[in-house]
């Protein structure tokens, strides 16, 4: 045991005497949690916003209505309204520096006003697909709702026509527009009331969103980044210490090299409860989460540690050379946090990912993690993955230990 924590122990001095190897582990996963953090906004949440460019032709009170449906509600934040000339617009689009040209014909008014056809153009981005799709349909919409209005209020729109022009409209001629506007709400009326569907009321128990940023959802996968560079660092100490011949003078001992393996995986765990620690302490100040939570995700970050370096050694010293080591690990790293939910929450992922990242080891305590801190299940939630890691540690253990003497001897 003496052995053991002695081995432990060096291994701390030399992680801490090389304090770039513990930064990386820190710095690479906050690195890309800070990008996503950006990208997001501050909401979260991510929200495309274009460039609207609007040439009203007609200056009316009607064309004004119909730019002031891009300028309200979501419109509003989703583009950025710029009234320019015919042929300013032209040359900012011929740039592909804005997502869609909205032009209003002159007379458009007028025409809509007489029952005439009117003409309102829209020229789209060819290399933007989302945001004039959007704005395409929201003319569309408001085309349609137009036509209809045209349709049922064709008379009382070319009076109304008159007034707008300052032509005299006797009394007579706007009671008889009121009496025109009552018949025809009344005819609506008689259609849609009582309604051809009846509508019936059920009430059903719908959960509630915990509506968690996006941030806070990146959280765990940022925790878990940390675990597998650190796992991967880790378990290429063994090869380093065989290359110095540290690990070959413990052949002759009986129990020599499972005590250096113990004090390895005891150097393993610090790293770990540092490194939850650290990021935890973030989590603390930037999510404002529960000092008691900090301790769960500390004890659950060294669990899923031992968990991945397991997995990582046992495929380190299959290994025939260090740098074959050094490939492989790495080459694993990448697919792993990809299909694991540490670039991407599991909400955010295809199905298919998601059945196949669920099941490989970071996947599975990441996401039973989740089931917890996203979910706001009862931390009972995590006593079964509790179980198989423990499980897992342990039958990995023997297998590395059966491992590690073959490992040492070979040249």
């Amino acid at each position: 045991m003496n052995f053991t924590l002695t081995v432990a122990k060096n291994g701390i001095k030399k992680l801490l005497s090389e304090k770039w190897k513990l930064v990386m582990f820190l710095v690479i996963p906050l690195m890309m949690g800070g990008l996503f953090s950006l990208i997001s906004g501050s909401s979260g949440q991510p929200k495309p916003v274009g460039i609207l460019l609007i040439t009203d032709n007609d200056d009316s009170l009607l064309s004004q209505l119909l730019v002031g449906g891009f300028n309200q509600g979501p419109m509003a934040e989703m583009f950025i309204s710029k009234e320019v000339t015919h042929d300013k617009a032209q040359t900012i689009m011929d740039k592909g520096n804005a997502s869609v040209w909205l032009e209003i014909e002159k007379g458009f008014a007028q025409n809509y006003l007489d029952g005439k056809s009117t003409t309102v153009k829209l020229v789209k981005n060819p290399s933007q697909t989302i945001l004039p799709q959007i704005a395409e349909t929201a003319v569309n919409l408001m085309a349609d709702g137009g036509h209809y209005i045209q349709l049922l209020f064709s008379k009382e729109l070319k009076q109304f026509n008159s007034l707008l022009n300052g032509k005299e409209v006797s009394d007579a001629q706007m009671a008889l527009m009121s009496v025109q506007l009552k018949h025809t709400f009344s005819s609506l009326e008689n259609q849609l009331f009582p309604p051809q569907i009846k509508a019936t009321k059920k009430t059903t128990e719908v959960k509630k969103q915990s509506g968690k940023s996006f941030i806070h959802l990146m959280f765990p996968g940022i925790l878990f980044m940390s675990l597998l560079f650190s796992s991967q660092g880790m378990a290429l100490e063994f090869w380093n210490d065989k290359t110095q011949g540290i690990s070959r003078r413990l052949l002759s001992s009986p129990t020599g090299l499972n005590k250096y393996m113990n004090g390895k995986l005891l150097t393993s765990v610090f790293v770990y409860i540092l490194l939850a620690a650290v990021i935890g302490t973030l989590g603390l100040l930037l999510l404002e989460l529960k000092l008691i939570n900090i301790i769960v995700i500390i004890a659950w970050l060294m669990l899923s540690g031992l968990v991945l370096g397991s997995m990582m050694l046992f495929i380190s010293l299959l290994m025939p050379t260090e740098k074959s080591a050094n490939v492989v690990t790495s080459a694993m790293v990448f697919p792993l946090m990809m299909l694991g939910g540490s670039f991407f929450p599991f909400e955010a992922m295809p199905k298919w990912m998601v059945a196949i990242g669920q099941y490989l080891p970071n996947g599975y305590m990441l996401q039973s993690f989740n089931q917890w801190f996203i979910k706001d299940q009862a931390l009972s939630v995590l006593t079964v993955p509790l179980l198989i890691a423990i499980a897992f540690i342990l039958i990995m253990w023997f297998i590395n230990k059966s491992l590690l003497p073959k490992f040492v001897r070979a040249v």
